[in-house]
């Protein structure tokens, strides 16, 4: 069973932070191995060939930047991104199973943490108003994710023995939000509505002006 993860596609599209040939050597190597993940032969992905492009203009010592020749290896990774929208890659790394398996812990790791962002923000949570955390019996298992602010706890899990991917309640067992609520990883597929949802079932206030993810 593959399982492709829309982070190569992301980073080779907006690749500002690899600025040294070190972090872009590591960042195309990362790229190979998911495409590996994916089943995708490397030459044939366009966020790997983005990346090696990037890569090969550090180590001449040109500026980076977006090129005229690089139009269509960037449509290609765009097409593939509006292809797994509807499959966000925490959802397809929970499905496949993570237990043993590095390089799905890697990105299970990034991405739980990065949909709960994504959740704080479509509540209008600022950013310094709540935590996040991550817990797991012992490195090669797969964790629990969670976010806690003032009013609101939120947990992704591996689906575990049955286990929800999804639970929240309100962080202190307080009214409404006293029963801890819970639904399937898939849930996290439209995480707005999942966020609307959230805000109803505990009685949020109306989202403030979000802060940045």
């Amino acid at each position: 069973m593959t399982c492709d993860i829309d982070y190569r596609y992301r980073r080779a599209l907006e690749p500002d932070g690899l600025t040294t040939y070190e972090t872009a050597v590591r960042a195309l190597n990362e790229a190979i191995d998911d495409a590996r993940l994916a089943g995708i032969p490397a030459a044939g992905c366009p966020a790997v060939l983005l990346l090696t492009r990037h890569l090969s203009r550090i180590a001449d010592g040109e500026q980076a930047g977006r090129r005229h020749e690089d139009a269509e290896l960037r449509q290609r990774c765009l097409d593939r991104l509006s292809d797994l929208k509807h499959s966000p890659a925490i959802v397809a790394l929970v499905r496949r199973g993570l237990d043993y398996r590095q390089e799905e812990l890697r990105h299970y790791r990034r991405e739980g943490s990065r949909t709960l962002r994504m959740i704080a923000f479509e509540l209008g949570i600022a950013h310094s108003d709540y935590r996040l955390g991550y817990t797991t019996p012992q490195e090669s298992l797969a964790g629990d994710h969670t976010l806690e602010s003032k009013g609101l706890f939120v947990r992704i899990s591996p689906e575990r023995f049955g286990e929800s991917g999804v639970a929240w309640r309100n962080p202190h067992w307080k009214p409404p939000g006293a029963t801890l609520r819970k639904a399937p990883i898939t849930v996290l597929r439209d995480i707005p509505g999942l966020a609307k949802r959230i805000a109803r079932e505990l009685k949020l206030p109306a989202p403030a002006q979000a802060g940045l993810i």
